[in-house]
């Protein structure tokens, strides 16, 4: 897990782990998709948006959402 903390400007700076992981980089674009309570981030170009939504529809995915929010 990787924290960041939000300005007063809603602003966060996104850790280098993570910038690594989505091959991002200055100038890059990012998409946030909210799903259940959750936001996942993904590098904001049509291959990486076509997994994701293939992602989001998969049964388990969205089973594990919902046991990480019982968790909660």
């Amino acid at each position: 897990m990787e924290l960041s903390k939000l300005t007063s400007k809603g602003q966060i700076t996104i850790p280098k782990k993570i910038r690594q992981a989505l091959q991002v980089e200055e100038g890059d674009r990012v998409a946030f998709i909210e799903e259940d309570g959750f936001v996942i981030m993904a590098k904001a170009d049509l291959q990486q948006l076509h997994d994701l939504q293939d992602i989001l529809s998969d049964e388990k995915f969205k089973s594990l959402i919902q046991k990480a929010h019982h968790h909660l």
